[in-house]
């Protein structure tokens, strides 16, 4: 009778694909079985008998296994998957236009060959996603802290081996090629935030002024290094996101709240101790005050997006007097391009992906995993609303880019944070069987 209870297990087991449940949906069946078998014996049954009758109440075993693999089989998030998909096609749109209209005014320089350049930006970083996608991020939360030591050490490297191009430090050159590293920065401090604050979490409820230290200390040894590399808008955003993470893993509103208001009245007194930002801001709200200077980019995006009318211009077209039409400013390039109904168009998708994002975060039910999902998330969703806002023509431009769109290798970094949440999506329903488990 033993065997022959082994064998209805072993006969479940075989109709779920996710063979790292089996150990727990064994374990969980053997125990409900083992219930049944305890009330039969208990009105006086042989325990033979018992085992058979049990058995005979668990059901056909080929049944039973089919519908715990619907609960805990994979799940592939296609709707995310379709959105990315979107905004690569819409990058490579706009780089092809790119190379078409500029081809004879850019031939040999670095507007030359632009679609063939972000497609192997996007191959690499479609790479780094499905690599990402198929690992079991719980194995990523035990080398948080060895993740927080790269970064840092990251960090330092720029600091003495760095190349500054106009004002941003970008890192040292790898193989002679200079990848765009301010952007991997903030990316790998979530995850290994994520990791050590979920692994804190006990230690965190001890409000003693040690972990007050501690806590304000892992947040800030990153942003004083950032701020010596000259990477503020980076820095910007790795307080806010860093901050956000902070408050969804500790519940420490008090605290935080002290935070963010320190961090408010810093930025303030920095922003009122530089003329150049305070006219760079003025203007961007009101590019008419100073139209030939500070104001002239915003003023030029706004004629640029007024003209295009319904359908734009057509693919290929040129607008001379737009700067960084493959980076800073593509989307406005792309809205000269395809016109009102194309701007339509993108900013309906990056609703899409917010949708996306936030059903992600909503889905996750692991600490770790909505951790580092929440992380992630929101590091994207600012960069996408920051690109939202800088196409309405009165946000400050930055060196941060639209996220998937621009030219550059960030899209490295923002492809491989989407293979993580995608993958944390993937697993929401393998593991933690115990409570999920048809009972008969």
């Amino acid at each position: 009778m033993k065997k022959r209870k082994q064998q209805f297990l072993d006969e479940v087991c075989a109709e779920i694909k996710a063979k790292n449940t089996h150990p727990e949906i064994r374990q969980e069946l053997a125990s409900h079985m083992e219930d049944l078998i305890c009330e039969k014996e208990a009105a006086g049954v042989l325990r033979d008998e018992a085992i058979a009758w049990a058995i005979t109440q668990m059901g056909n075993p080929q049944v039973l296994g089919k519908e715990l693999h619907q609960i805990h089989k994979p799940r592939i998030p296609w709707g995310m998957f379709g959105v990315v998909a979107l905004l690569s096609a819409i990058s490579l749109i706009g780089m092809g236009s790119v190379d078409v209209g500029y081809s004879d005014i850019n031939k040999g320089a670095f507007l030359d060959n632009a679609l063939r350049r972000q497609s192997i930006n996007i191959l690499i970083g479609i790479v780094l996603m499905f690599g990402l996608y198929f690992i079991d991020f719980r194995r990523i939360k035990g080398i948080s802290w060895v993740l927080y030591g790269l970064s840092i050490t990251g960090i330092l490297t720029s600091m003495f081996w760095g190349v500054t191009v106009n004002g941003i430090n970008y890192g040292p050159p790898i193989f002679n090629i200079l990848p765009d590293m301010t952007f991997y920065r903030p990316y790998f401090l979530m995850v290994a935030l994520a990791g050590i604050l979920v692994n804190r979490r006990e230690v965190l409820l001890k409000k003693t002024w040690q972990n007050g230290l501690f806590d304000i200390g892992i947040l800030l040894i990153p942003a004083l290094l950032l701020i010596s590399l000259n990477s503020l808008p980076e820095l910007v955003v790795y307080l806010v996101s860093s901050l956000v993470l902070y408050i969804w893993v500790t519940r420490e509103w008090k605290k935080s709240a002290i935070i963010l208001g320190f961090f408010l009245i810093v930025g303030l007194i920095f922003i009122l101790n530089s003329e150049y930002l305070q006219a760079r801001i003025i203007n961007a709200i009101n590019p008419s005050l100073d139209p030939q200077g500070f104001g002239y980019i915003y003023q030029t995006m706004r004629e640029v997006i007024s003209s295009a009318g319904w359908w734009g211009h057509g693919f290929g077209s040129v607008e001379l007097k737009l700067p960084y039409v493959y980076s800073d400013l593509l989307p406005v390039y792309l809205i000269h391009c395809f016109g009102w109904a194309g701007g339509l168009l993108l900013v309906a998708v990056i609703v899409c992906f917010f949708i996306k994002l936030l059903s992600t975060v909503r889905a996750i039910r692991e600490s770790y995993g909505q951790a580092l999902v929440v992380g992630l998330a929101f590091l994207l969703a600012i960069r996408l609303a920051y690109g939202l806002a800088v196409l309405s023509g009165g946000m400050m431009m930055t060196s941060i880019p639209f996220p998937f769109l621009s030219y550059g290798s960030h899209v490295w970094f923002e492809y491989a944070a989407i293979g993580l949440l995608m993958g944390i999506y993937r697993r929401k329903d393998i593991g933690g069987v115990q409570d999920r488990t048809v009972q008969r």
